[in-house]
């Protein structure tokens, strides 16, 4: 097949950034022409692709795009386009798309005529889209303009809980697009049956059209990479057990409660604390391990090109988040032998640990109950070699197929 899969950008090199980059990798090595389509350029993703992988064509759809807003007639015309699709959504009151739907195309300057063009231009068999914004951009795209390519969405996150835990308006409006534009998908992934289900009840889909395939995490060179050294004199002396967390610093990974969690593991035994990441709310966490008085036993490196190494040595890993789509990190850890401690959030952890069999599942929010478990799971944790194995589920292997089967239609 010849297939198109956009992002926005892989700069960030994490979650959807990485399964995006490792679905193209795959594609491309079962000999599939794979134009991997991005609106920023410069991430070091991008070129391992260019380096390793002749099968895949690097797109900068803004070099493509012209330069500075969008004509006056082509702004008319869009707006002419929307309200004639969907007049009823666009322009309600309290739950209407128009302002939301104006700021998507813009006010960020989305390059949806060299979107346009390329689809035109290209005629790739199916198109593959990951994120909100891509999503909904692919679909505007798909429909303004005449193709046979199969148009297929990934929504990689439990969007209702996302919807209604985040102030960004724009996220609060996506559930209300995704009701009114995924009906021009042909076929909508998931990476779990949570985040499938989610996006029935938003979208009153069939089920059918809703696939779940889980994340390529698990890689052969996984343990290459594991075993790589690591810079930190806390994971090099192996005095006390390390607890790891990792994700962006933000509430959706609610961190606070892990430093809550640990302050109360800290209060009982000797353990050290890393969380790797960065965001804006780093200075907050950090003044809140100050003030737990934990601050002397918990790091933050920042963002780790390789965060396996840090897994393969640490004692434990903890995800501390609110709602998730498929936690890569979850897998990841996994995949390099680490014990885990996960919140039973919507969605993936569940379906990962099997209701708990490979790791403890504890309520979202409930230091107390967080804390019992890293406890227990320090005194008596997993062979890791259970772990590796459970993390063999999540392979590259198996998502390629599912994408593929999928994509062909």
């Amino acid at each position: 097949m010849h297939v198109a899969i956009y992002m926005r950008s892989l700069k960030s090199a994490r979650g959807a950034e990485r399964v995006a980059a490792n679905l193209a990798r795959g594609l491309a090595s079962r000999q599939h022409q794979v134009d991997f389509l991005v609106e920023e350029d410069g991430a070091w993703l991008l070129d391992e692709l260019r380096a390793n992988c002749p099968g895949v064509r690097i797109v900068n759809l803004r070099d493509a795009a012209p330069a500075g807003m969008v004509d006056r007639g082509w702004l008319l015309r869009t707006f002419a386009w929307a309200l004639w699709t969907a007049p009823a959504v666009w322009l309600s009151g309290g739950d209407g798309c128009l302002k939301p739907l104006a700021m998507l195309l813009y006010k960020d300057r989305p390059p949806l005529r060299a979107l346009i063009a390329y689809m035109k231009a290209a005629k790739p068999h199916a198109a593959l889209s990951f994120l909100n914004y891509p999503n909904i951009a692919l679909l505007l795209a798909a429909r303004m303009q005449s193709s046979d390519t199969r148009i297929v969405v990934s929504v990689r996150n439990h969007m209702s809980v996302a919807a209604a835990n985040l102030e960004s308006n724009w996220v609060r409006s996506v559930p209300r697009l995704m009701r009114r534009l995924f009906r021009f998908a042909d076929a909508v992934v998931a990476p779990s049956r949570g985040v499938a289900d989610d996006v029935t009840r938003i979208t009153g889909l069939n089920g059918s059209r809703v696939s779940v395939v889980y994340n390529p995490v698990f890689r052969p060179e996984l343990p290459i990479l594991a075993a790589e050294p690591v810079d930190h004199r806390w994971l090099a002396d192996g005095n006390e057990p390390v607890v790891i967390g990792s994700g962006k610093f933000k509430p959706q990974k609610d961190f606070p409660t892990l430093l809550k969690a640990f302050a109360r593991v800290r209060s009982v035994r000797a353990a050290r604390l890393l969380i790797l990441g960065s965001g804006r709310d780093g200075p907050e966490l950090r003044a809140l391990a100050d003030s737990l008085g934990i601050g002397e036993d918990v790091d933050f490196p920042g963002h780790v090109e390789n965060p396996f190494a840090y897994y393969g040595r640490a004692s434990l890993f903890v995800l501390s988040s609110v709602w998730e789509g498929l936690p890569n990190a979850l897998i990841e850890a996994m995949a390099c032998g680490c014990p885990v401690v996960s919140t039973d959030c919507p969605s993936g952890p569940d379906e990962i640990l099997d209701g708990g069999r490979f790791g403890p599942l504890v309520p979202v929010g409930d230091s107390d109950a967080m804390a019992a478990a890293i406890l227990r799971t320090l005194e008596a944790p997993p062979a890791r070699a259970q772990m590796t194995e459970r993390a063999r589920a999540f392979s590259l292997d198996q998502a390629v197929s599912g994408f593929e089967a999928v994509l062909a239609g």
